[in-house]
């Protein structure tokens, strides 16, 4: 059978959003926390650059939505991933333990013995329960007609996007960390590829050049609008003393960094239309995106994220000038690279070994006739 060509602006997105993640995880807490530990235009700027760069969730469960509603079920690509997650957790437990960089207790080594916990790993859980149950979803997507299916968007968009927001997690609870978020944007996927922009009849005369330039303008609007409605209220908490005007600052200033809220989902969904337009077809990109998970994983790792920060000088509680940017702009594309180098090396070596195994089994199987 031949092997289908996989689409090569969706893997550049995959690549893109990826190192989205890797420079996020830079900025935000669960990383170098440069966001309380810089000021004036440095912190502005960081600001900026995370609320434009946090489209990089949504944009990989849209695209598992997009694809994966067309596609058979492989129990093999659940094992695949969980034995990535595997190999990696050890790999570098080990590095970490002949080195002496770090003494492991009990509880840490029944925790490198479960490659599936989610405090380091909440992303791929979700993502595995998600596949899981996606042959279900696709049952139920099937059955519906294209007006039936967005009025189920619209719901879901409600109950789990607008609902959460407003009432700050009162009703329906969904920081967008939960497989409720993940499949409700699956949904979504789903749905742009059932019912593509270009058959819709208010986009049949643009070009691809002009829905490009225009998706691309209603990802930066959202981009803008989230960025000055969180510096705005930033301001009025330090101008004003009450307290009621505070709660809802504070509560819109969470949102705007949560995966559910409302204007992020319209961004991403931009973001992920924005690719689908300028369609082009690279072996390169597409053998480098095979990697993007990997990434995650390294870079997400406990180990590597103790020792890489404070290696890059970054995390050290101490004020950073506005260099700190261009430097974790850098770090961010070499840390990608790099990592997705070590899976190029996993996954050669991994062909490799199945080679010499065939290739013994056939010996073997000669021997033996």
């Amino acid at each position: 059978m031949k092997e289908k060509v996989r689409q090569s602006n969706f893997e550049l997105m995959r690549l893109i959003s990826m190192f989205f993640i890797v420079l996020y995880h830079m900025i935000i807490i669960t990383g170098g926390d440069l966001i309380h530990h810089t000021s004036g235009m440095t912190n502005v700027i960081l600001d900026f650059i995370s609320l434009f760069i946090i489209v990089h969730v949504n944009s990989f469960i849209l695209i598992t939505g997009y694809f994966q509603c067309k596609q058979e079920f492989s129990f093999k690509k659940i094992l695949s991933l969980i034995g990535m997650a595997w190999f990696y957790k050890g790999i570098i437990a080990l590095i970490f333990a002949i080195t002496g960089a770090h003494k492991f207790n009990l509880t840490e080594i029944v925790t490198i013995l479960s490659p599936l916990e989610f405090a380091n790993n909440w992303f791929l859980i979700v993502y595995m329960s998600l596949y899981l149950v996606s042959p279900y979803i696709n049952i139920m997507l099937n059955k519906l007609n294209q007006k039936e299916h967005r009025k189920l968007i619209i719901l879901l968009f409600i109950m789990f996007s607008i609902l959460p927001t407003v009432t700050n997690q009162n009703t329906f609870s969904n920081t967008g960390f939960t497989l409720t978020h993940f499949v409700f944007l699956y949904i979504v996927g789903a749905y742009l590829n059932k019912y593509p922009i270009s058959s819709n009849i208010h986009f049949k005369n643009y070009s691809q050049k002009k829905k490009a330039f225009l998706f691309l303008g209603i990802f930066i609007f959202f981009g803008l609008f989230n960025f000055l409605l969180y510096e705005f209220c930033e301001s009025l908490l330090i101008i004003n003393d009450s307290h009621f005007l505070s709660y809802i600052c504070n509560v819109i200033i969470d949102n705007l960094f949560m995966y559910q809220n409302p204007t992020l989902i319209i961004q991403s969904i931009a973001y992920f239309l924005f690719f689908e337009t300028i369609i082009f077809k690279n072996k390169l990109i597409n053998k480098l995106a095979l990697g993007t998970f990997a990434v995650y994983i390294i870079t997400e790792n406990p180990y590597i994220r103790d020792w890489l920060y404070p290696f890059l000088g970054i995390n050290n509680y101490t004020s950073y000038d506005r260099s700190i940017i261009g430097k974790i702009l850098i770090y961010s594309f070499i840390i990608l690279v790099l990592c997705l180098i070590i899976e190029w090396g996993r996954r050669f070596i991994t062909k490799l070994w199945k080679v010499i195994i065939n290739h013994k089994k056939q010996i073997a199987m000669r021997n033996i006739k």
